[in-house]
């Protein structure tokens, strides 16, 4: 970064802090000058900075914690069955949190205060389970608990933080907002692979690894909260807030979904239809159906199964194509979700559903072509090429929502009569209630991959990586009847 992009981020940064406020963009507002432009960058940044912390916490997860539970005694069937914990927590604690988020009357804001605390308990949660191993016989009971609740405590920093960038960005930058979010966490990814590779030498020492995540946290969310300034939205007279209102809330919600917003969760469940059918199995597909491997050492004393050195080899080698590509598809959707922010910011990219749907069509052609292409580097080409269609699926159903909650031409059109505030009051709720278009899919998927593999084994997993395809085409097509709302 030079010299004047970084004095400009300081002059800005600085202003705000002096006027106790980040100032909110004003719907219609485009940037005229490089100058603007620069600044408008400069707060997409600030707002979207956190998703490196909170993507470098799911990497550790989703790389240590399994390895970590089977040390400490638990057995590969449960190893495999806590992973519906995940879906599970996220179904409740998204939409609760963003509901009350959304009613939060504190003078301190609306999002921030679930992000420091969301924050606070992920310390707490990390803490204990890195050091469940020094508890004894507890120790097991102790890991898996705080496993469990961690999902939780990430949905209470992830959820608001969708709603922050939904609540600054106009309408015309909120798929370049949520595409900066998508940018860092691809970031995050590899800083928390790398973290790994480094801090994580065995699998009962996780420690280091979760301290050093817990304070890239604690630097990212609190220079965002220090620097963002949320308006206050006082109690209104009379309102009374209940323990059941979330709840209450929520179900409310989904009986009332309206139809624009139905449209895109539907395209979003089969989206991540596709994404859990292809994230549990890739590892495994990678070695077993592009290498033909076996992956029991025949080296073992004892061993009396069907696994050559050979195939032995060819496994080993499936699993470091694996590892490979998982970098390569961090970096890649890096690229690509700031190249297409850039291109939208300018208006060389307008409509979100046409996007969206091309990235789709492109995963889906990766995926079914994945049955009938073979080769290591189709391999290559399917797993880097997914971080097309990922940089889609983590901004544009985020970007469109927070649309409908602050154009003009909602249906809710009146600034004075409160009705079209109340809604845009509501956006966390309307992530929340996304997010069940999200774990709905990944409960089920890890139930009819597990089946798959019971009754025809690896070759199961093919079948499921097409299958996925095909879920990624019916997306794109639903993709393309999203409601969007011209921008003046």
């Amino acid at each position: 970064m030079d010299t004047n992009v970084m004095e400009i981020v300081r002059i800005w940064l600085n202003s705000c802090k002096k006027r106790g406020e980040f100032p909110p963009q004003k719907v219609n507002t485009e940037p005229i000058t490089n100058h603007e432009k620069l600044v408008s960058y400069a707060k997409l940044c600030l707002l979207a900075l956190p998703w490196i912390g909170v993507q470098c916490i799911w990497a550790a997860e989703f790389g240590t914690t399994t390895p970590y539970l089977q040390a400490m005694g638990l057995s590969e069937q449960w190893a495999s069955n806590i992973w519906l914990s995940g879906p599970l927590m996220g179904f409740f604690v998204a939409p609760i949190v963003g509901s009350l988020s959304d009613k939060c009357h504190l003078k301190f804001g609306r999002r921030r205060p679930y992000m420091i605390g969301g924050l606070a308990l992920l310390g707490v949660v990390s803490t204990l389970l890195a050091c469940s191993k020094y508890f004894g016989d507890a120790g097991l009971g102790v890991a898996m608990a705080m496993f469990i609740i961690m999902d939780g405590t990430i949905n209470v920093i992830q959820t608001p933080l969708r709603a922050l960038i939904a609540d600054f960005a106009p309408p015309e930058q909120q798929a370049t907002g949520q595409l900066m979010a998508a940018t860092f966490q691809g970031l995050g990814g590899l800083v928390g692979y790398f973290l790994q590779k480094f801090l994580w030498t065995d699998p009962l020492e996780i420690l280091a690894l979760f301290m050093v995540v817990l304070a890239i946290n604690i630097v990212f969310v609190g220079i965002t909260c220090f620097f963002v300034t949320e308006e206050h939205f006082p109690q209104a007279e009379g309102e009374k807030t209940t323990i059941a209102e979330p709840f209450i809330h929520l179900f409310k919600s989904i009986r009332g979904l309206s139809g624009k917003l139905a449209i895109v969760g539907s395209c979003v469940f089969f989206c991540w239809w596709a994404l859990f059918s292809w994230w549990p199995t890739s590892s495994t597909w990678y070695m077993t159906i592009v290498m033909n491997g076996c992956c029991e050492d025949p080296s073992e004393a004892d061993y009396n199964g069907i696994c050559t050195e050979e195939s032995y080899a060819d496994c080993l080698e499936g699993q470091a194509i694996n590892a490979d590509v998982n970098i390569l598809a961090n970096v890649a959707q890096l690229v690509i979700s700031l190249f297409i922010a850039l291109l939208m910011n300018r208006g060389i990219l307008v409509r979100v559903r046409f996007v969206w749907s091309a990235l789709l069509v492109f995963g889906a052609a990766l995926l079914i072509g994945s049955k009938f292409i073979t080769g290591a580097w189709y391999a290559y080409l399917v797993g880097i090429g997914m971080a097309v269609p990922i940089s889609g699926i983590n901004s544009f159903p985020f970007a469109i929502v927070g649309t409908y909650n602050i154009n003009q031409e909602t249906p809710c059109e009146s600034l004075e009569g409160g009705k079209k505030k109340k809604e845009a009051l509501e956006v966390g709720s309307q992530f929340g209630l996304l997010n069940l278009f999200i774990v709905i899919p990944q409960i089920i998927c890890t139930l009819v991959i597990g089946e798959l593999r019971c009754s025809y084994g690896d070759e199961g997993l093919s079948w499921a990586i097409f299958a996925a395809g095909i879920s990624f085409a019916v997306a794109a097509v639903i993709a393309l009847f999203i409601r969007e709302y011209k921008q003046n």
